[in-house]
């Protein structure tokens, strides 16, 4: 993996975030190739169309705020075409900025391909819960 395979990667963990927290359904779900699953929630979203509209839904309460950081990312393995990664994500939810906010700590366990163009692209994406708190108001 170059430097640049690396940078490639670290955007699409980022933009996920950007698109997430924003509700950005169709731009979220262009971070993933066309046969891509998405694991959250133990749900399992198969395409670009599932991942699109799972995010709009999320979105439906327009008093729903989230604010997505990830860290510790570790290249696990390369075989073939495929890198796979783990890190870890911090996820922030608020429906009533008066009530207390959520932290939800998430392990992911990522592989990544490149698409037809050659640009690194979600192949899977496992979203795992290990904690989770409230933040007082």
């Amino acid at each position: 993996m170059t430097n640049f395979d690396q940078q490639a990667i670290e955007r699409l963990l980022g933009d996920f975030a950007w698109h997430a927290d924003r509700g950005e359904g169709v731009a979220l779900a262009a971070l993933f190739l066309p046969d891509a699953v998405l694991t959250v929630g133990g749900n399992d979203l198969r395409g670009r169309d599932a991942i699109a509209a799972d995010c709009h839904r999320r979105f439906e309460n327009p008093g729903r705020k989230t604010r997505h950081i990830w860290s510790n990312l570790r290249l696990e393995r390369i075989e073939g075409g495929t890198i796979m990664t783990t890190a870890i994500q911090m996820t922030f939810e608020q429906y009533d900025p008066e009530k207390p906010a959520h932290l939800r700590l998430n392990d992911l366990f990522d592989s990544f391909r490149k698409d037809e163009s050659g640009a690194w692209r979600f192949a899977s994406r496992l979203i795992k819960r290990e904690m989770a708190l409230s933040i007082p108001a």
